[in-house]
């Protein structure tokens, strides 16, 4: 997520050009051959090609609505991505807490001893760290099994870390350990039905996450957006160039195709939330600070720093 463009007025432009360089290029040359036709044929003394502004009103309202429609709907997705990580934040301080708060020796009758329940503690609270940072690297298509592998036990990750779908795959033996430890007596029926209850919530999250990753955006949103905007810059500036001398006409049409041309852009970008990209939804800080709060509630005294932001280039601040 792009926190913050540099306070650099001259260093904001020169990003923007550099990301933008070969659309700006284009613009000016196409908006560069409407000038020279206009004045080639004054020259000449012929008569010069004229396109109808009408056609080009409409054409340039239509591609407005489009833009509209595309870019609010891709919003929606980044926005509904945030909101179920939150959901993902919550539910995580909300299960470890209750894994914390209701395992005990009280139900046990001597089949478990104080050290085992605090160890049975930290194993779930671990398993669901895993969980987390599984979820990052599947909605990112990564597999880095090794960066959060250190939370599992062996028998755990033997038998993750060959999984399709990794994160389910946890959750599922979370719920086996949770029946093994109402068998036990570490929790009761009625605790033991609260943590599923929250494992249910958490599968939810998952899947909304994996919606919005597997779906995508209907493409003849895209298709249609993308060649009605070149239509319009590519006769915008026949248009234009009637009205204006072409030293007013070149850059006003190149700024004006810009303008259309980064609408189109942003929407692309904002309807992919999961791609690891400055832009995108910041899951990797997120779950950074799962991991904080998690293992500071466990009193664990290895407690990982919260992740940094970083400067790109032109001093863009963001956080991924």
């Amino acid at each position: 997520m792009i926190i913050k463009y540099s306070d650099n007025l001259f260093l904001q432009i020169v990003g923007v050009i550099y990301h933008n360089g070969g659309r700006i290029i284009a613009f000016i040359i196409i908006a560069g051959l409407a000038a020279l036709q206009q004045e080639f044929t004054e020259l000449v003394q012929l008569e010069p090609f004229v396109m109808p502004a009408m056609p080009v009103s409409v054409l340039g309202g239509a591609l407005a609505i489009f833009l509209a429609f595309r870019n609010n709907h891709a919003y929606d997705r980044w926005w509904e991505a945030r909101k179920i990580w939150g959901g993902i934040v919550n539910s995580s301080r909300t299960i470890a807490m209750m894994i914390l708060s209701f395992a005990s020796t009280e139900y046990s009758k001597g089949n478990a001893t104080a050290k085992e329940v605090e160890t049975w503690k930290k194993e779930m609270i671990f398993r669901h760290l895993a969980w987390v940072n599984a979820l990052v690297f599947h909605l990112r298509k990564q597999r880095h099994f090794e960066l959060y592998s250190h939370y599992l036990a062996t028998g755990d990750s033997d038998r993750v870390k060959n999984a399709t779908n990794r994160p389910a795959q946890l959750i599922n033996i979370q719920g086996q350990r949770f029946q093994d430890a109402c068998e036990k007596g570490i929790i009761e029926d009625f605790r033991h039905m609260e943590l599923v209850n929250m494992l249910k919530e958490l599968t939810t999250l998952q899947g909304q996450s994996e919606r919005i990753k597997n779906t995508v955006f209907p493409y003849y949103y895209n298709y249609f957006t993308r060649v009605f905007m070149w239509i319009f810059i590519l006769v915008f500036p026949f248009v234009l160039v009637v009205e204006c001398t072409w030293w007013v006409s070149v850059p006003l049409s190149v700024a004006i195709s810009f303008v259309f041309s980064i609408l189109e852009k942003s929407g692309t970008i904002t309807e992919e939330p999961f791609e690891d990209r400055a832009a995108d939804t910041p899951i990797s800080a997120i779950t950074r600070s799962i991991e904080i709060d998690l293992l500071e509630m466990l009193g664990e005294e290895d407690i990982p720093k919260p992740w940094a932001s970083e400067i790109g280039k032109f001093d863009v601040s963001f956080m991924k």
